[in-house]
C-alpha cells in the first residue's frame, strides 16, 4: 500500500492533465456542446485540486494562511462534482428543465462554497504557519478536523450518490457500447468516492482515539480518491480516445465471442436431437475455443442460423398446447410480458426437443402452428443482434426452474415408437 500511494498520486494528476488537455481541443472545435463544456470543467477542476495538493505547504506559506490550500483543494472537488452531475444532465437533454435542474445544483454548490469559506475563516486552524509541525510538514501528515470539513463531506457525498444515480441511468438507455461502459465506470468512481468520504470520517475519529491508524486510514483514503478519480477520467473520455486505440474493434469481437457462447447452450441442445444442423464438426478443447475467438462473428452468424435451421426442423413437433399452458404459467407467475414471451418460447423448444428425440410428436390432429423464434413484443420484428439477444435469453430460460417444470407436465408425445438413432424414430 505505501508503494502504491505515491505513484499513485503522481500518475493520476499527470493523467488528468492530459486528458483535460485532450477535452480542451474538443471544446474548442465544438463550443456550444452543452455535455462537453461541464465535463471540461468537471476536468479541470478536479485537476486543479490535484495540482494544488504536493504544493499545499508551499502555497500556504506563501498567502501565509494555514491550510488555504487545502481549502481551495476542497472547493474545486466540490465544483468537479457539481459539473459531473450536469454533465449528466446534459447528456438525457438541454431543455428548460434541465437548465433548471442544473442551476439549482449550481446554487447549492455556492452555497455549500460560501458556507465552507466562512467557517474557514471564522475558526482558527489547529496551529500557526509558524509552528514546528508546520515547518516539518508532520502537520499535514495529521487528519484534517475543522467544521468546514464536514460541509466539504456533505455536499460531496450528497453529489456522488447523485452523480452514481444519473451515470447509471443513462447507461441503461445508452446505445455506444463505450458510452454505455465508460457510464459504467463512472457509477463505479462514484462508488469509490463515496468510500473515500467514509474513510475521512474515520480519519477524524481515529485521529482523536486510535492515533496509531491514522497512516493506514490515510493511506486507504487517498487510495480511493485517486481511484474514484482514475475511474472517473477513464469513463468520461473512453468514448472519445477509445475508438483511436481500437476499443470498438476489441468490443465487437469480444461482444462476438460472448454472444457465440451465450448461444452455445441452446445449439447444444439442439445439436444432439438434430445434428444435421452443423455446418462443421463442434470446437471442442483449446484449440475449439482458439478457432471460435479467431473468427468469433463469422461463429456468431453460423451459430444463429443453425439454431434457426434446428427450429424449422423442430417445428413439426411444436405444440400449441405447450404454448398456452407455459403463457397461463408465465402469467400467474406476474412476469413481464417480453419475458412471458421467452418463457413460452423456450416451453416450445424444450418440448418439442423432447418429443422428437422421444421419436413421437407433440402436435395434435389440428393443433393450430406455433411459429418460432417469437418477435419481441416491444419491438416489432428482430434485426440480427436483437435476434441474438433473444435467443441468448431463449437459452438461458431452458434452464429455468419454471421451463422445465412446464417441459415436464406436457403432455407425452403422440405415436412413440422405438427412437432410431441420434433421435430419429
Amino acid at each position: 500500500m505505501s508503494g502504491i500511494v505515491p505513484v499513485a498520486m503522481v500518475v493520476v494528476p499527470l493523467a488528468c492533465w492530459g486528458m483535460s488537455l485532450y477535452k480542451l481541443r474538443d471544446l474548442a472545435r465544438d463550443p456550444g456542446n452543452r455535455p462537453l463544456r461541464a465535463l471540461c470543467v468537471a476536468l479541470w477542476s478536479i485537476t486543479l485540486a490535484l495540482t494544488v495538493q504536493p504544493v499545499g505547504p508551499w502555497l500556504d506559506q506563501r498567502l501565509g494562511v494555514l491550510d488555504v490550500a487545502r481549502l481551495t483543494g476542497n472547493c474545486l472537488t466540490l465544483v468537479c462534482v457539481t459539473a459531473g452531475q450536469a454533465f449528466h444532465l446534459y447528456m438525457t437533454g438541454t431543455d428548460a428543465a434541465t437548465e433548471r435542474r442544473v442551476r439549482r445544483r449550481s446554487v447549492l454548490l455556492a452555497i455549500a462554497v460560501a458556507t465552507m469559506i466562512v467557517l474557514f475563516i471564522r475558526t482558527p486552524p489547529a496551529a500557526d504557519l509558524a509552528d514546528p509541525r508546520v515547518l516539518s510538514r508532520a502537520y499535514y501528515a495529521e487528519p484534517f478536523d475543522a467544521p468546514c470539513l464536514y460541509v466539504y463531506l456533505a455536499y460531496l457525498g450528497w453529489s456522488l450518490a447523485q452523480m452514481a444515480l444519473l451515470a447509471n441511468r443513462y447507461a441503461g438507455i445508452a446505445h455506444r457500447p463505450l458510452l454505455r461502459f465508460g457510464l459504467r465506470l463512472i457509477t463505479v468512481a462514484a462508488m469509490w468516492g463515496l468510500l473515500y468520504v467514509a474513510g475521512k470520517l474515520v480519519a477524524v475519529v481515529a485521529g482523536v482515539f486510535q492515533p496509531g491508524l491514522v497512516p493506514a486510514v490515510d493511506s486507504l483514503v487517498i487510495l480511493c480518491f485517486t481511484t474514484s478519480i482514475l475511474l472517473a477520467l477513464i469513463g468520461s473520455t473512453i468514448p472519445s480516445w477509445g475508438p483511436l486505440v481500437g476499443l470498438y474493434r476489441l468490443w465487437a469481437w469480444a461482444g462476438a465471442l460472448r454472444d457465440y457462447y451465450r448461444l452455445h447452450p441452446l445449439w447444444r441442445r439442439i445439436h444432439a436431437v438434430l445434428p444435421q444442423i452443423a455446418l462443421l464438426p463442434p470446437p471442442s478443447g483449446l484449440r475449439g475455443f482458439l478457432s471460435v475467438a479467431r473468427d468469433a462473428s463469422l461463429r456468431r452468424v453460423r451459430i444463429t442460423v443453425e439454431i434457426l435451421d434446428g427450429y424449422a426442423g423442430l417445428r413439426p413437433w411444436m405444440s400449441a398446447e405447450v404454448a398456452a399452458a407455459a403463457r397461463r404459467v408465465a402469467r400467474e407467475q406476474g412476469l413481464p410480458v417480453e419475458e412471458q414471451a421467452v418463457v413460452v418460447e423456450a416451453a416450445v423448444i424444450g418440448a418439442a426437443l423432447r418429443a422428437r428425440r422421444q421419436g413421437g410428436s407433440a402436435a395434435v390432429p389440428g393443433d393450430p402452428a406455433v411459429e418460432v423464434p417469437f418477435q419481441d413484443p416491444k419491438a416489432g420484428d428482430l434485426g440480427a443482434a436483437d435476434q441474438v439477444t433473444w435467443l441468448a435469453r431463449v437459452a438461458r430460460a431452458l434452464a429455468t426452474p419454471t421451463v422445465e417444470m412446464i417441459i415436464a407436465r406436457a403432455a407425452p408425445p403422440v405415436g412413440m415408437g422405438t427412437p432410431g438413432p441420434a433421435g430419429r424414430p
